[in-house]
């Protein structure tokens, strides 16, 4: 786990506008590229999904009862973290605890903002901390975006220490869309380098899609490891 040190961390208010963030196998590209981003049970759903991060946390997540509105459970969901460099990522690109290590070069973020989903209309909710901890306050007000702690969403390093005692569960709070969100909400593609950054950008040639691809595995990315 990163250890932290003094300039860790930056005061920071709610960002205008506020970014989401969503981390998937470029595998899974094709698919969100004809179909936007869905639920496992849509009637659209990958046959050919590449699963990514920690399976076990997944699948108890599926059956958590969101809040209603908008109803249903967490399965019925598209995630987001409303910062980048997530616990998960980490986990994911180091194999730590048990989970299948993925080279983040495989791993690309699909960028959206709050602003996107609100004027295209999406049922949502967010917690201020990790979704399926039972403390993480739940909403669907966007008045409540000042209780998330920016601070932590954003921070280099994740370590709940005395100072923060729920720094890490603080830092992975989420954004949640229901059903589907179409690929015109998609505003960026984050990737790790730019031999990637250039495969994504033939396959957007291939497909007439105008999304922006950013390389910067400094601020998306675990670049020391």
């Amino acid at each position: 786990m990163p250890k932290l040190s003094h300039n860790d961390y930056i005061s920071m208010k709610k960002p205008n506008p506020v970014w989401l963030f969503r981390i998937t196998h470029i595998d899974n590209l094709d698919h969100v590229l004809k179909h936007g981003l869905v639920t496992e049970s849509s009637p659209n759903a990958n046959p050919n999904f590449k699963k990514i991060g920690d399976s076990t946390l997944i699948d108890f997540r599926k059956d958590l009862s969101a809040p209603d509105p908008p109803g249903g459970c967490f399965r019925d969901y598209i995630p987001f973290y409303f910062g980048p460099r997530s616990p998960m990522l980490y986990q994911i690109a180091t194999g730590w605890e048990d989970i299948e290590k993925i080279s983040q070069a495989e791993i690309i973020y699909l960028i959206t903002t709050v602003e996107a989903i609100v004027d295209h209309g999406l049922d949502f909710f967010f917690s201020d901390g990790h979704a399926r901890i039972e403390t993480s306050l739940k909403f669907t007000d966007l008045a409540h975006l000042n209780a998330i702690d920016w601070d932590a969403v954003y921070s280099t390093v994740w370590k709940s220490d005395r100072n923060n005692l729920q720094r890490k569960e603080k830092k992975q709070a989420e954004f949640l869309v229901k059903n589907h969100l179409p690929l015109s909400c998609i505003e960026k593609i984050g990737v790790y380098n730019q031999a990637i950054n250039k495969k994504i950008c033939r396959i957007l040639a291939e497909t007439s899609c105008n999304i922006q691809v950013i390389t910067s595995p400094k601020k998306l990315y675990y670049d020391h490891l």
